[in-house]
Order: structure tokens, then C-alpha cells, then sequence
């Protein structure tokens, strides 16, 4: 079993994504809403007229979403296919995708 860990930039095609993992037969995953360090670290500077207009712009959201999915190892490559289609996680700046073995789960089918 593995965690798929994926974290966006653009929140606007989690719905997309949600219901091709549903096709697929994935029928669970956990979205939090987050932020990158990048984020943080701009609020922690002294108030500089970049830190400004991105604090304007921002509106106060969360800019990232966090996608959690405990997936059977061999539904993994189909999922980040579904990520895939529409999400250039190859581009920068757009996201990240990565997995972590998991030993034990209880609480959910798989």
C-alpha cells in the first residue's frame, strides 16, 4: 500500500480529479487546504510592497490543496495518470506529486 501525497497550486481542478479517481474505483481521499513555505516565510519578512500585493491578492485563501490518498501499490500509476489529465505536475510551479509506503491501514476498504 502507499499514501499518494499531491499538492497543487490551482485548486480549480480538484472536482476533475475527484470523480477520475472515482471511475478508477478510488473512493477516498482526504483535501486540506495548505500553504507552501514560500507563503510563510513572505509574512515573517519585514512588510515589503511585495508582500503587500500578494496578501491583497490572496484574499486570505489557502493557495495550495493537499490531496491524501492510501491506495493499493498497483492503483498508483493509474492515479497519477488521472492527476495527469489535468494537471502539468511537469510544470513549475504547478504542484508536486510523491508516495510513501504505508504498512498498516484499518478504517477504510481498499
Amino acid at each position: 500500500m502507499e499514501l499518494l501525497v499531491t499538492i497543487l497550486e490551482e485548486n480549480e481542478n480538484i472536482e476533475d480529479i475527484m470523480l477520475e479517481f472515482n471511475k478508477l474505483g478510488i473512493k477516498g481521499s482526504t483535501i486540506i487546504d495548505s500553504q507552501g513555505m514560500a507563503n510563510i516565510l513572505s509574512e515573517c519578512e519585514e512588510f515589503s510592497l511585495f508582500s503587500s500585493l500578494k496578501l491583497l491578492m490572496n484574499d486570505g485563501r489557502a493557495q495550495k490543496k493537499t490531496i491524501l490518498t492510501v491506495l493499493k501499490s498497483n492503483m498508483v500509476d493509474s492515479a497519477i495518470s488521472a492527476i495527469k489529465k489535468f494537471v502539468d505536475i511537469d510544470s513549475p510551479g504547478s504542484g508536486i506529486i510523491f508516495t510513501v509506503p504505508v504498512g498498516r491501514v484499518e478504517g477504510i476498504p481498499l
